[in-house]
């Protein structure tokens, strides 16, 4: 039986944002003053964050990554996870700042520790390597799964490999599978991808051309590997199949594009 070759993608998605937790209602007048002085501070903070942004990505200004990472770092300083996050991408890049993988671990765990779904993602991806920190598969599966928990889909994707390769955890492709299917389900192309491997090689389902093709016509557009994958397993197929491929690849399209618009 051909093998077709599960694709490991693991990307770092920098300059992203993440949203604010609102605080509590004041039970005191003191306590009310507090929260408005903290409430001071935390729009300082946002607006060194936003200025780093706007320098990182030549938003108005001349582009300057190491001006920006001036800002992020004054920002993440003060707590703020987003720039904590930032700041990250930027050590692990080489961005504006000397490559320093244990810093961008530094920084990553921070975010990571205020729930900040991508840091978790790239934390996990850090300690799979074992880049800026020893090389922990189980933490990075620990790490992996808090960001799934939270829906990031790139961490969902790179959870599923863990498991698809019984890194970290057990083997187990019917897990596997599903984990490629919800970030698939996302629109991540890298998941969509390595979905539609597991449908040609009928790992933890049942073994599926059409399926497969179908998944890997909806990721071309994004990953230029997964065309040539889809060519390969079209001369496995009748021209009957191909033509269902494509109207399933429409219809998925349709129904991803229609996610999109929907309000959570």
């Amino acid at each position: 039986m051909k093998i077709f070759r599960i694709a490991v993608a693991v990307a770092v998605l920098p300059f992203a944002s993440y949203g604010d937790v609102s605080s509590g209602s004041p039970v005191s007048a003191t306590r009310a003053v507090d929260t408005a002085i903290m409430k001071q501070q935390r729009d300082e903070t946002v607006k060194i964050y936003l200025r780093g942004v706007q320098l990182a990505e030549g938003d108005g200004v001349l582009k300057d990554l190491s001006a920006a990472a001036g800002f992020y770092r004054k920002a993440a300083e003060a707590g703020y996870a987003p720039a904590q996050y930032d700041l990250a991408t930027l050590y692990e890049s080489g961005g504006g700042v000397e490559t320093d993988l244990k810093q961008a671990a530094i920084w990553y765990r921070k975010a990571a520790d205020q729930g900040h779904a991508e840091a978790q993602n790239n934390l996990g991806a850090l300690y799979s390597k074992g880049q800026g920190v020893p090389r922990n598969e189980r933490e990075a599966v620990r790490w992996y799964r808090l960001a799934t928990k939270q829906k990031d889909p790139e961490a969902t994707s790179n959870l599923g490999i863990m498991y698809l390769r019984g890194r970290g955890v057990k083997r187990n492709f019917a897990q596997a599978f599903e984990l490629f299917r919800r970030a698939a389900e996302q629109d991540y192309a890298a998941a969509q991808n390595n979905l539609a491997l597991m449908y040609a090689n009928g790992q933890g389902v049942t073994r599926d051309f059409v399926a497969a093709y179908a998944w890997l016509d909806i990721a071309a557009a994004k990953l230029s590997a997964s065309s040539g994958l889809r060519d390969q397993i079209g001369r496995e197929m009748t021209p009957d199949d191909i033509a269902r491929a494509r109207d399933l690849a429409n219809r998925k399209r349709e129904e991803l594009a229609q996610k999109e618009v929907t309000p959570p």
